[in-house]
């Protein structure tokens, strides 16, 4: 038990999914739904429904807790000579993409740069799509496990370490 939820009551997506996205999460969540049965999503303010809509359309009563809030982020004078520095050097950084939102943020933080030098991960094709719709020149894919990007992160680098 972890935090006074028992083990079986977290429903994941699987450890070996090639994504850790809603349609994941369904094939877990699917045979244990039944109809009339009360769902509760955490998640931030706003975000797909198709998850909702899913567990709706399987019979389920669905509501939400909204546990953060999207938001562009205020750059402090450190954080901002970092993403100087990346702009400045792109072949020297690597810019890892686990939501599409927060390309779009980048996009509002550095207006007009020019990302055809940098280089990406990205953990959904969704992500991996809009970072390429940025202009990001080189961009991979990779499961969104810490191993899978460490060897990605190696891929991109030329090392096998």
């Amino acid at each position: 038990m972890a935090l006074g939820v028992p083990a079986g009551c977290i429903v994941q997506p699987a450890a070996d999914a090639a994504q850790f996205d809603s349609e994941s999460l369904w094939q877990q969540l699917q045979p244990r739904v039944q109809a009339g049965m009360l769902v509760v999503i955490v998640r931030g303010d706003g975000g797909r429904d198709w998850l909702a809509d899913t567990l709706r359309a399987a019979g389920a009563q669905v509501d939400f807790v909204q546990a953060y809030r999207r938001t562009s982020p205020r750059l402090r004078p450190a954080e901002q000579a970092a993403l100087q520095a990346a702009l400045a050097q792109p072949a020297e950084h690597l810019w890892l993409f686990s939501s599409a939102e927060a390309i779009g943020h980048l996009q509002f933080l550095a207006p007009g740069a020019d990302w055809q030098p940098a280089q990406a991960l990205a953990t959904h094709p969704r992500i991996e799509a809009r970072a390429r719709a940025l202009g990001f020149g080189r961009v991979l894919f990779s499961r969104p496990s810490f191993d899978a990007v460490a060897l990605a992160a190696r891929a991109l680098h030329g090392t096998h370490e």
